[in-house]
């Protein structure tokens, strides 16, 4: 029988602030384990044919242990998402670069764009193939983030150009050209093939700035992303 203790007062004791933290990574580090699962047999199988049961066989858990951390299949899918738009922000991150110069600002970011399809190349296959498959509610959520994505690129072209004494008339088609090589990355690069990361990272880098309307010269670069 489950033993509940209470303090004199009848009241249960507080957990400290120490022990809730420890709750919450843990809970954080399990959710985790199976939205990186969930995110490979996505990519692997489709969104559809990925059931609750497969999931869980790839963490070598149970059902129910999925279903403590996520009420649906479709909550998975959504926490995916976040997950994949939050990590490439992140990687293509500039506000630590305030005193660099706009086409390295702009070269950080890009990098860090391509380096995280490269690196993951799951993400941009169940973004371009599972979308179908959200909510109405989280299908709006993730055009407001892709439309603030490539605002910020399109804005860091424009710093480029205006910094040049140049004027470009289509920062965001440039923008959306230079999306669209990258999330189609996933369709051809295999990290078992004779390009490596870092050459293609570095080669596709070129390309966007070139996309841009910037000539970099060699040796100005920032360190790539990671």
């Amino acid at each position: 029988m489950l033993q509940t203790h209470f303090l004199r007062n009848g009241t249960m004791p507080r957990l400290d602030a120490t022990e809730i933290d420890a709750k919450a990574q843990i809970k954080e580090y399990k959710e985790s384990l199976i939205v990186e699962s969930a995110a490979k047999l996505f990519h692997e199988k489709g969104f559809e044919r990925t059931t609750i049961d497969d999931i869980a066989a790839e963490l070598g858990f149970t059902k129910p242990f999925i279903y403590t951390y996520f009420a649906s299949k479709d909550s998975i899918l959504e926490r995916v998402f976040d997950r994949i738009y939050e990590e490439v922000v992140s990687a293509a991150s500039t506000d630590r670069l305030e005193e660099a110069s706009p086409d390295q600002r702009l070269r950080h970011f890009v990098s860090g764009f391509i380096r995280k399809n490269l690196e993951h190349p799951e993400f941009s296959a169940v973004l371009l193939e599972d979308e179908k498959s959200l909510s109405a509610g989280k299908l709006e959520d993730m055009r407001i983030k892709q439309r603030r994505f490539h605002d910020q690129l399109t804005g860091l072209i424009k710093d480029c150009a205006r910094a040049a004494g140049a004027e470009m008339n289509e920062p965001g088609l440039a923008a959306l050209a230079i999306a669209g090589m990258v999330r189609c990355l996933h369709r051809w690069y295999s990290p078992n093939g004779r390009l490596g990361i870092e050459h293609v990272c570095e080669e596709l880098t070129e390309v966007a700035m070139r996309i841009a309307g910037i000539a970099t010269p060699s040796g100005s670069t920032l360190p790539h992303s990671r």
